[in-house]
């Protein structure tokens, strides 16, 4: 069985914002955010910096062909480094493109311009981290909508980590309006469906959006953070269960959400989680542990 990984992070440091603070790489896997320093990575992680190489190391280690780099403005703006990856390592690597949703027209400018110029593809959608200096803001209003054509008229694919209940209506609003657009639902709908205080409705939607356009899929990842479980996760397996009864397993799409998930789970573990506890057939484990995402963007 093939496994493609397609969620997983690289980045020279840590150079994000969050809660309204700044977040500097420290030593051992450590992060300071803001006056406090937490545990960010496992300790092995010297220089809290997540390099391709190690990713790799890890992608051999368990059996993982291929890896697509995910960004995230959380761990800062690297679309420098993550190209320098992908051309590295092309047979192993490909990567998603950051711009910053909030500067409108510039900011698609600048995904063309990457479209036009490089090897990384799609867009990645963080709201929490693109809208916390800017609460007031949405996915939806009218400043944003070039970022959103841009996509739409390069066919590129967007990943898209949702927060709150607002996210997913404004999700639903985005799949009705620009149809050439292939999105991820990452984590299987996050924050939106599974923080304490959301509404539990958000999965039934997400859900919904999976199964009634064929341009929407769900990638498996750190479902686990949000249950205060241990391996073999089993809040976790009924949630992947449930997705794969409702949608089936041409659109759910296996990933790791490397290096972070490492602090609560073995690579391995997040491999078994769904191949060995999930009760899903071996044909349609194939595809959600790799032939999903070889059609999508490793057939080349």
């Amino acid at each position: 069985m093939e496994i493609i990984d397609i969620h997983a992070h690289i980045y020279p440091r840590v150079a994000g914002i969050t809660k309204g603070a700044p977040m500097v790489s420290m030593r051992h896997g450590k992060v300071k955010i803001g006056n406090q320093i937490t545990q960010f990575l496992p300790p092995s992680f010297t220089e809290a910096a997540s390099t391709p190489e190690t990713l790799i190391a890890y992608m051999d280690w368990c059996g993982i062909s291929k890896a697509l780099l995910m960004p995230n403005p959380y761990y800062g703006y690297h679309n420098d480094y993550v190209l320098e990856a992908v051309r590295a390592y092309p047979d192993r690597l490909k990567g998603i493109a950051l711009v910053d949703l909030l500067r409108g027209e510039e900011a698609a400018r600048e995904l063309e311009r990457i479209y036009e110029d490089t090897e990384l593809f799609g867009f990645k959608v963080e709201t929490d981290s693109t809208f916390q200096c800017a609460p007031h803001k949405h996915m939806t209003d009218a400043d944003l909508m070039p970022v959103w054509e841009c996509c739409n008229r390069y066919r590129q694919p967007v990943f898209l980590h949702l927060f709150t209940d607002r996210d997913v209506e404004d999700l639903e609003t985005l799949t009705r309006r620009f149809s050439q657009i292939t999105y991820v639902i990452c984590h299987m709908g996050a924050d939106s469906c599974f923080q304490r205080g959301r509404n539990r409705g958000n999965f039934q939607r997400v859900l919904r959006l999976a199964k009634e356009n064929s341009n929407v899929y769900l990638d498996t990842s750190t479902v686990p953070v949000y249950f205060q479980e241990e391996y073999p996760f089993p809040t976790s397996v009924k949630i992947i269960q449930e997705a794969y009864q409702a949608v089936g397993a041409e659109k759910l799409l296996w990933s790791s959400d490397y290096p972070g998930m490492l602090n609560h789970a073995t690579m391995r573990e997040l491999i078994d989680m769904v191949v060995r506890h999930s009760k899903i057939p071996q044909e349609d484990l194939r595809k959600i542990m790799g032939e999903n995402a070889k059609k999508l963007w490793f057939s080349d």
